[in-house]
């Protein structure tokens, strides 16, 4: 504890400073009685982020995991999902599809402000789509398609595709679309806003201050439309890389929640068993998938033979119970398991691609690359500097090498990272983990669909085959009980090109104080949804 506060000084201040804050702001507000069981006003919860540098909060414009959490705090969306994936209304009340599949029709809340006390619009919806959409690397598939968008009243969002695209409402779940307003964006340059570090949205809270490198406070939206929520004061960010002080500082209770990494569950779970907090998983996940980028452009990397190679050469199962802790399934093929009804068995990298380094060193000596000296070639293997990344990078490299590859490790800080593999191109093989959201649509295409942009996440290998875009496309257009077979080919042909290794995919926990209470409505989310904060409340006595 007191080595954790040497480490952090910053969690205690955030700490006391939440508690004079919410007194401050607990003398003006009408607090309830906490004794009956419902749910009263008043108090902050401190959430741990992993993270120090935050580029952008605008989640239209990364998918960083640390801007995620952060967005389902301040920003809203059309839909979302229980924990049982069942689609929620948000701020569209209601939806419809012509019966051709193009044309869909959202009904929105009336009488809703902006955090800043402007009102929300349909033509905050289309301004979005229509501006944010070439940013959103989940919207590469549907921005093309689109013919039309329009708002033909206040409360009406229409939008018109040249072609039916059957993950269509996927797309605009509260994760995936956060809506941005147009009385702060219009006419400006986007990306470059300032907004994007201090954000106007429909969240249940309202940003409030950043103080680098340490936190980022939230706080009560006097404006939010779900009245009486949100019961908290103020939501505190605290900003901690370590992902060791940040189960410290749980257990320790400075922070209220942490998303532990998937190899410290076990270890989050063992000291839940005092009361202080529990851990919970969610069930319903979206995939989260461990894979090496290798960028087709360069030599060896162009030999698919060196592809395979490289392939057989990972143990998957050791990087599943070393790095995950037996917290993950090696991953099956290109489509994930987890979309059960589109996941073809057929197509299996465990028997495809078993363990193999014989086999690896047989297709090298194949390709033109026998040993020499005990060295087959160099290649540099990027990574962001941080768990699990890098010890999946690790594991790699370590196999690679005993087939006779000379891998350079470089962990790099993830902005620099991004710039390296996304930006400028300009890597061999980079290790990261996709998360594939609700459809494949969504993260999944993006590894493979050819892209001659700049989008963060979005396949950076230079893989470009006209015959896979085109299943890619008839299998997002076929209607729902009959895409199975298009996905099936789908997997095939990455089964055989192999611009994209899949390593593992892992369960997702989260772990929360038991101070708070209404954590059961908090957590009924599933997919990529995070806490809100807007069900959970604090005892007068916890605040």
């Amino acid at each position: 504890m007191k080595s954790m506060l040497r480490q952090s000084p910053t969690i205690f201040e955030l700490r006391m400073a939440s508690i004079l804050f919410a007194c401050a702001i607990g003398a003006n507000a009408s607090v309830a009685m906490a004794d009956d069981g419902k749910p009263v006003t008043g108090g902050t919860v401190i959430a741990a982020l992993n993270s120090t540098t935050i580029p952008t909060l605008n989640t239209q414009l990364t998918s960083s995991v640390p801007a995620l959490f952060a967005a389902d705090v301040w920003a809203d969306g059309l839909m979302t999902y229980d924990k049982e994936g069942t689609r929620l209304p948000r701020l569209a009340t209601r939806w419809e599809t012509s019966a051709d599949g193009k044309t869909y029709t959202f009904t929105l809340r009336d009488g809703v402000k902006w955090s800043d006390g402007k009102p929300f619009t349909a033509e905050d919806v289309v301004f979005t789509l229509m501006t944010f959409g070439k940013f959103n690397t989940y919207l590469t598939k549907l921005v093309p398609l689109v013919e039309e968008a329009s708002a033909s009243n206040a409360t009406t969002f229409v939008l018109k595709l040249k072609q039916p695209l059957t993950a269509t409402l996927d797309l605009f779940d509260k994760e995936v679309f956060p809506l941005m307003p147009k009385h702060i964006y219009d006419g400006q340059d986007v990306a470059t806003h300032p907004a994007n570090l201090a954000p106007v949205g429909l969240g249940p809270f309202k940003f409030q201050s950043w103080a680098s490198g340490q936190s980022i406070t939230f706080v009560r939206n006097e404006h939010y439309w779900e009245k009486p929520k949100p019961y908290l004061d103020s939501v505190v960010f605290a900003l901690i890389p370590n992902p060791q002080q940040r189960m410290n500082a749980l257990i320790g209770g400075e922070v209220n929640w942490f998303r532990p990494e998937v190899a410290q569950v076990r270890a989050t779970q063992e000291a839940s068993k005092r009361g202080k907090f529990k851990v919970v998983q969610i069930v319903n996940n979206a995939p989260e998938t461990a894979v090496v980028d290798l960028n087709l452009t360069r030599e060896p990397l162009k030999n698919v033979k060196v592809r395979q190679a490289l392939f057989h050469a990972i143990d998957r199962e050791r990087i599943v119970q070393d790095v995950y802790q037996g917290l993950a399934a090696t991953a099956k093929n290109a489509v994930p398991t987890q979309f059960k009804e589109l996941h073809d068995t057929s197509v299996n990298y465990d028997t495809l691609y078993a363990y193999d380094p014989v086999k690896a060193g047989k297709l090298l000596d194949e390709a033109g690359y026998p040993l020499k000296d005990g060295k087959r070639f160099t290649i540099e293997l990027t990574v962001i500097a941080k768990p699990p990344y890098d010890a999946v990078a690790q594991i790699v490299q370590s196999h690679w090498s005993k087939v006779g590859i000379d891998v350079k490790l470089s962990a790099l800080d993830q902005q620099i990272w991004t710039n390296k593999v996304y930006t400028q191109r300009d890597f061999d093989a980079s290790v990261i983990s996709l998360t594939g959201r609700t459809n494949p649509v969504l993260g999944v295409d993006r590894s493979f669909v050819c892209n001659e942009g700049s989008v963060p996440f979005a396949n950076p290998t230079g893989y470009c085959n006209p015959e896979f875009d085109k299943v890619a496309l008839d299998a997002s257009a076929a209607p729902v009980g009959q895409q199975k077979p298009f996905y099936k080919k789908y997997a095939e042909i990455i089964a055989r090109d192999l611009n994209q290794l899949a390593l593992a995919d892992s369960k997702v926990f989260e772990a929360v104080s038991t101070d708070l209470k209404g954590l059961d409505a908090q957590f009924n989310f599933s997919f990529n949804t995070h806490p809100n904060w807007a069900e959970a409340w604090l005892p007068a006595d916890k605040q």
